[in-house]
């Protein structure tokens, strides 16, 4: 096997596409790499033989298309609450009414000063 002719600098790491740890896996992780790409042809083959059914009067079920549908319906029992969600909750739902008891507050000090200056 011949040694790539990229030399990494002190400056910058190996770059992950010529890094040989990546492409150098166990037998097991080839194994498993080949089944699932073995599935992944299957399921493709058997969608496109439904595909290109010139006699087909249903619709096409495609089950990802429907677990992430139903995922997008379904929204809160698929919901867990995190930190970020909660800081953009309350960012969305509590910072436009400060943002504008701020501008209503400016308001009117503005008019009490106008009011005082006219007087």
């Amino acid at each position: 096997m011949s040694t790539s002719k990229y030399k990494p600098s002190h400056l910058a790491t190996l770059p992950e596409s010529l890094d040989p740890a990546e492409y150098n896996t166990s037998p097991e992780t080839r194994r498993a790499q080949a089944e699932r790409l073995a599935i992944r042809a299957r399921l493709k083959q058997e969608y496109l033989l439904q595909y290109n059914d010139p006699n087909r009067r249903e619709l096409i079920e495609n089950p990802a298309l429907l677990r992430w549908t139903y995922a997008r319906i379904n929204v809160y029992p698929n919901f867990r609450p995190t930190p970020k969600n909660s800081l953009l909750g309350a960012l969305f739902g509590i910072g436009p009414l400060i943002f504008l008891y701020c501008i209503i507050k400016a308001d009117r000090v503005s008019i009490q000063t106008r009011c005082l200056v006219f007087e």
